[in-house]
């Protein structure tokens, strides 16, 4: 049973009347819910519409795809309900489990290429791109009928994080053949996967419809002042835009339980853990629109807890966020952690439904491919591409010759590789310490640790990052002396720096240390960032390293690294802001 509570609605409830009709009786998952009536009139509607109603692909073949779907997610009581339906609907029990275990090789063409599209878009949505919608047309599908599939499979996904979330028990006993199925579900998307980042969209044609005439596109207009583009999408099927204008209307727009923007971040939290730029920056300017400052979106999307948010909105969005991404680590514990935040029943009830509408329309715009409503201040996909492309295979390094040499015990290799490197070493410590006497102490102490841990190096790293690494060490012991407290490990629990004086500049700090009369005030200011950002301004924007380099010698994750990174620029910026604000204009300061 669900762990929120659970009033009784009327036995002629129409939702339910309207679902007994349909299916012969009323899925666990829409009582659940009774604490909010209108939540599932939203969602019948949208069941009824996407899944019930008249279309290019029959009811069965879309119960296909829903138990597909469940199954790669593992999710017991999705796979309880449809796999009963498609029995009902004549599907032999071989068939339900091929389709439960995601071992629907033998079914032919169209059927088996629209199954592998939807777990993929399902499963990994990232990876979806125009040469999967041209493989569809190849097999003989319209545009209609994978516009329905897309909207098919983004249902399973709000049914099977809701379900989760909801903790029902299944409608049916499912068969032992097919709980051994989903058991064995490998729950990774199917081969022939490929990454999507760059491909134009959107894959679909479309029809244009006005809001002076089309009611639907009147409403979001007068509630968003646009109509987004994931809706002017779909208009091959317009009904299903009338379900999901009821379902923003009902769910979205209410402020009698949640408000408004505490749903508009759990919308912005997870489509940026999902990697959905286009959502991100739709709701980053609806969080705008509704006095949220961009600085508090961005940091919301990058890392909720270091936003600037209530102790219990950070626990609503981390609660949501697992729901969302992590479902198998979601349990009534969650529902425990938000009660103890002070949030009824009914508020975690609409947050879990708010959770799954997102990842609903999260699938639904990376299957239509539609481009942002408005410039994204940052795109997740190609973020992520880029961490991943410096993760992979590691570049040649240039000194392995020399290193190799060295370890045998060959001196002038080591001396070789001190004259390539001693500059670098030598404004690591200065960049450090902010002390020529220290730096120079520091890089010969450095050279020499080097050169008795060279048998040490294992090669998994270029010879200059573990170089670099020992160099950082020799200059923390030797700032630990002088400032015993402070630490490059130091946890980051403190406000997000917000600059008190912006104000233009003609350069960046890279560009103006290279210049040679302004260094020392570059220099000077740099020495006075507290060392785990002056670490991370100077490795990236002073040496130059990538951001994987960086984290790799300050031994910290990636996003740390570049959370830190902000930080510190934003730091150098209004520290350097007086002095070049007017450079080449008498701009320095009296």
């Amino acid at each position: 049973m669900t762990f929120l509570a659970q009033p009784e609605l009327p036995a002629d409830y129409p939702p339910f009347e309207a679902l007994r009709d349909r299916l012969g009786f009323v899925p666990a998952i829409f009582p659940a819910q009774s604490l909010l009536p209108r939540a599932i009139e939203a969602q019948a509607a949208i069941a009824a519409t996407f899944l019930l109603g008249p279309g290019e692909l029959s009811w069965s073949r879309k119960e296909e795809i829903l138990v597909a779907v469940a199954g790669a997610h593992r999710n017991s009581y999705c796979v309880s309900v449809h796999a009963k339906l498609l029995e009902t609907l004549g599907s032999p029990l071989p068939e339900i489990e091929a389709l439960t275990g995601g071992t629907w090789d033998g079914f032919p063409g169209p059927r088996g290429a629209l199954l592998t599209f939807t777990v993929r878009l399902a499963l990994s949505p990232t990876s979806i791109g125009q040469p999967d919608f041209e493989r569809l047309r190849s097999h003989g599908l319209g545009d209609e009928e994978i516009l329905e599939a897309i909207q098919t499979a983004a249902l399973a996904q709000f049914l099977c994080t809701l379900s989760t979330g909801l903790g029902v028990e299944d409608d049916f006993d499912v068969p032992p053949p097919l709980r051994r199925a989903m058991a064995a579900n490998p729950g990774r998307p199917p081969a022939a996967s490929v990454h999507a980042h760059g491909t134009p969209g959107p894959y679909l044609r479309a029809v244009d419809m006005s809001p002076e005439t089309f009611p639907p596109f009147a409403f979001l207009k007068t509630s968003f002042g646009f109509v987004p583009k994931i809706f002017r999408a779909q208009t091959l099927k317009p009904e299903s835009l009338v379900a999901e204008a009821q379902a923003i209307r009902d769910i979205l727009l209410t402020e009698d339980v949640l408000t408004r923007v505490q749903k508009e971040y759990i919308l912005l939290v997870i489509s940026a853990a999902n990697l959905n730029t286009y959502c991100v920056a739709v709701h980053c300017e609806m969080l705008r629109g509704l006095g949220v400052p961009p600085d508090i979106s961005d940091q919301i999307a990058v890392d909720h807890r270091r936003a600037d948010l209530s102790e219990a909105d950070k626990a609503l969005l981390d609660v949501t966020l697992r729901l969302a991404t992590r479902p198998r680590e979601f349990g009534e514990a969650d529902g425990r952690a938000l009660r103890s935040h002070g949030f009824s029943d009914r508020q975690i009830l609409e947050a879990l439904i708010m959770a799954s509408l997102t990842n609903f329309l999260n699938t639904l715009q990376m299957g239509l491919g539609t481009t942002p409503d408005f410039r994204p201040r940052r795109d997740f996909l190609a973020e992520r591409a880029d961490e991943r492309a410096e993760r992979a295979e590691p570049v040649e390094d240039p000194d392995a010759p020399l290193v190799a040499r060295a370890r045998e015990g060959d001196a002038e290799a080591f001396e070789a590789l001190v004259r390539r490197h001693q500059g670098l070493v030598y404004r690591t410590l200065v960049g450090l310490t902010g002390n020529a006497e220290d730096a120079e102490d520091g890089s010969q102490a450095a050279f020499v640790n080097a050169f008795r841990k060279i048998g040490d190096f294992a090669g998994s790293a270029r010879f200059s990052t573990w170089l670099t690494r020992i160099a950082i060490n020799e200059g923390l012991e030797r700032l630990r002396r002088r400032h015993p407290t402070e630490s490059l490990d130091a946890a980051e629990d403190e406000e997000l720096f917000r600059p008190s004086l912006i104000a233009p500049w003609v350069d960046d700090p890279e560009r103006v240390y290279a210049r040679e009369e302004m260094r020392q005030i570059v220099r000077q200011e740099l020495s006075r960032l507290p060392i785990r950002y002056r670490a991370a301004v100077m490795l990236r924007d002073i040496e130059q390293l990538s951001t994987a380099e960086a984290a790799a010698i300050l031994e910290l994750p990636v996003a740390t690294l570049k959370t830190r990174l902000l930080r510190g620029r934003l730091m150098m910026r209004e520290a350097l802001a007086p002095y070049f604000a007017g450079e080449g204009s008498g701009g320095r300061p009296a």
